[in-house]
């Protein structure tokens, strides 16, 4: 799993930085235009990652997998071979589709593997170890765009796509603390199943990661490479290092939020993360040079690292062992849902208000959606792993 969500993350890595800015001059496309592209990844995502918890409680890990990876193969392909933007567009969003399936399912099964007490540490150690790759397709990705051209890019991560494809074939059955249900395999959960699952927590959770992603995608997916391409005159190998050190932080956070939530409580966490992430994303609005937006970039990776790693500790520890892929799969739908209207939001405010205020305004509202979410994740119970009944 760790293999596969290298790579996987590796590939994800390769694109992000230069997609926007890609989009934004191969297809000569307006701002609006690069925000819908940006979120067609995200489209059937959406859609994909709440069946896909069901099917992996109810028939395991490893054909789910296989048949996501097939679909990224394909998606980074088209990508690379399409000159029309819609078809982009769909190429997106059938590599989104098979995303779903491996983010999904290497949650719940990464934190069926190991008991509460340990379990925020092992999530954190997970999706730290993937954001590696990550760093290292960001790092060469703004390279090989800038030397060679951004289209490369694609070429490049459809074989490391393939790759993925070979090392998930590896994975076999299931763990054996897992409780998989005997029934008839259906995508539709059952009433008993869902009262299992739906809980405060889970729906506050499922908040926090659309906002969180919105602000993710649409502020620093999206507006973050134009403003700092097209305003502030940054060259894309820059902005590239930019992405590189908020995947650093984005490591550290989820390395220190999973282990010291085990200990400290989840809700002291989280709270520490999001006044990381609202300070860093207002700095950003006062630096213009580089080496400063560097290091708000990486207390930035940082507030995202902790909510990564934390919020689905904070839902595995909610949710019994037999439904966890289901509650999983709905928190991840919320966090699609987020990929999808970030990037229309974000640009509707930038064109809204028009000019470089116009981009100043977008980052002052991810910065009070933030503060919002202090608000609301003030209202929930805090656990920590040693205090949780495992299921």
């Amino acid at each position: 799993m760790v293999i596969s969500g290298t790579l996987t993350m590796f590939a994800g890595g390769f694109i992000w930085p230069i997609f926007a800015p890609f989009v934004r001059t191969e297809f000569t496309a307006s701002l609006q235009l690069v925000g819908f592209a940006v979120s067609g990844y995200f489209l059937l995502r959406m859609f994909t990652e709440f069946p896909i918890g069901v099917l992996s409680d109810r028939m395991g890990p490893r054909l789910p997998l296989i048949v996501g990876r097939v679909f990224a193969v394909i998606g980074a392909y088209l990508c690379y071979r399409t000159t029309n933007i819609w078809m982009l567009i769909v190429a997106r969003m059938i590599w989104g589709m098979g995303d779903a399936s491996f983010f999904c399912i290497g949650m719940s099964y990464v934190s069926r593997l190991f008991p509460a007490e340990k379990r925020g540490r092992a999530m954190g150690i997970f999706q730290a170890v993937e954001m590696v790759g990550s760093f290292m397709g960001q790092t060469i990705g703004g390279y090989v765009a800038a030397v060679y051209g951004p289209r490369l890019n694609f070429l490049l991560t459809t074989i490391v796509a393939v790759i993925a494809l070979i090392s998930v074939t590896m994975i076999r059955g299931n763990n054996s603390t897992m409780k998989i249900s005997n029934k008839k395999v259906s995508l539709i959960p059952t009433r008993e199943e869902m009262k299992k699952v739906l809980s405060k927590t889970l729906i506050v959770a499922c908040i926090i990661n659309l906002v969180t992603m919105m602000i993710n995608s649409g502020l620093l997916g999206t507006i973050l490479p134009i403003y700092a391409t097209e305003n502030l005159g940054l060259p894309l190998t820059q902005y590239a290092l930019l992405v590189s050190a908020s995947t650093i932080g984005s490591i550290s956070g989820n390395l220190i939020g999973g282990a010291l939530s085990d200990k400290m409580g989840r809700k002291k966490i989280l709270l520490i993360g999001f006044a990381i992430g609202a300070l860093s994303i207002f700095g950003i609005t006062i630096f213009p040079s580089f080496i400063p937006l560097l290091v708000m970039m990486f207390f930035k990776g940082i507030f995202w690292g902790i909510v990564y790693g934390v919020v689905p500790a904070y839902i595995a520890d909610a949710v019994p062992d037999e439904v966890r892929g289901i509650g999983i799969g709905t928190f991840r739908t919320f966090m699609d849902l987020g990929g999808l209207v970030g990037p229309m939001v974000m640009t509707s405010i930038v064109a809204g208000f028009g000019g470089a205020q116009g981009y100043v305004y977008s980052f002052y509202f991810g910065v009070a959606t933030i503060i919002a979410l202090i608000g609301l994740t003030m209202t929930l119970k805090d656990t920590t792993g040693k205090s949780v009944t495992v299921h």
